[in-house]
């Protein structure tokens, strides 16, 4: 921008003095680049701010040379254009207090350049000396409020952003403790039912390996990373109860990740444990498949059913063990049952099916 007002200013001049004028302007335009280039270079910025105003108070004080005599209102000097822009771009880049004196220095030298290259009729220009100042004053208002404003803004998204790792945290906790109880539902206190049930005549060596599959379930808890494979899984649970399966598992099965499988597994476990103490059958029948990356696990039998909108608060079997454990993971269960028409139990994950 100075270099352009210096141009205009070299034209506006008469041709006797162009190339007085020229030789200024070829000045303050070579210091512009090697302002820049000081500024990118990172030199030292008190020497950068010095000669700065060194440089650009000299051509305050060029008025004589570089303004036509013709300019009688200097608020159409090139001078105070550029000098405008000088001032502020000042309030935008420096500390107030050398952003105030550079004004304050750039206001007495185009001053003193004025008195000298007008005695008589200086005093009319000091209207527009002193919008300088109101200038910086301006900028640096301006400056303050959209400095003020952007921190304020970095404050509310670094609250936010920790609100919402607080909530993160919180929820992962929420999740690891319902999984911990589901699981704790479906190992440890099912076999301890089992084994205080009235009548019960489940062998010694059955019970001590159950509690041994228990702890090994409970205890493996806090290794939750990486992948397994989900076929592996699923044939392990379906091995741990005493009911016939008639496994059907698709050879693209696959892996998943630990936290996936753990949901389906112990999702598996518990509508295993629901057939063996509820519906009256020794048989069910297993199916799981990956169709277009859902991964879908069902277990259907074929026994005396229930009505699912009757079941009692208290039981927390299927809610907990089964709905809740998908969802935590981002999948569904649905169970389906009637009277008499047995139960089918499906799982699915991830729940978002591509479209068709």
């Amino acid at each position: 921008m100075v270099c352009a007002c210096a141009v205009l200013g070299v034209l506006a001049m008469p041709r006797e003095q162009m190339p007085t004028a020229a030789a200024v302007a070829c000045v303050a335009a070579a210091w512009s680049g090697c302002h820049l280039t000081c500024a990118a270079s990172r030199c030292r910025p008190g020497l950068l701010f010095a000669a700065d105003l060194t440089l650009v108070s000299g051509l305050c004080l060029s008025q004589g040379i570089t303004v036509p005599e013709t300019e009688d209102l200097h608020g159409n000097t090139w001078i105070l254009v550029a000098v405008s822009i000088i001032v502020v771009t000042y309030q935008l880049t420096h500390r107030p207090v050398f952003a105030a004196l550079a004004a304050l220095l750039l206001f007495t030298a185009d001053l003193v350049g004025l008195v000298v290259d007008h005695p008589g009729t200086w005093t009319s220009a000091l209207p527009q000396l002193g919008w300088l100042l109101v200038q910086a004053a301006l900028a640096r208002l301006l400056y303050q409020l959209v400095l003020r404003r952007s921190r304020a803004a970095d404050r509310a998204a670094s609250a936010a952003a920790e609100a919402r790792r607080r909530h993160e945290v919180a929820q992962a906790r929420r999740r690891a403790e319902g999984e911990y109880l589901a699981t704790l539902h479906d190992t440890a206190c099912a076999t301890l039912m089992m084994a205080a049930a009235r009548g019960s005549s489940i062998d010694a060596d059955v019970l001590r390996r159950q509690a041994a599959s228990d702890l090994e379930r409970l205890a493996s808890m806090g290794h939750l990373t990486g992948e397994v494979e989900l076929a592996t899984e699923l044939r392990a649970e379906a091995r741990q109860h005493p009911v016939t399966v008639d496994t059907r598992l698709a050879d693209a099965l696959g892996s998943v990740s630990r936290p996936v499988a753990a949901a389906l597994r112990g999702g598996l476990g518990e509508a295993l444990r629901n057939v063996s103490r509820h519906a009256g059958v020794t048989s069910a029948r297993l199916t799981a498949e990956r169709d277009r990356g859902t991964v879908v696990v069902t277990l259907s039998d074929e026994g005396v059913g229930f009505d699912p909108a009757r079941l009692p608060r208290q039981s927390r079997g299927v809610e907990r063990s089964i709905v809740e454990r998908m969802t935590a993971v981002g999948g569904i269960a649905t169970v389906t049952s009637r009277p008499g028409r047995g139960t089918c139990v499906r799982l699915e994950w991830p729940c978002v099916r591509l479209p068709d």
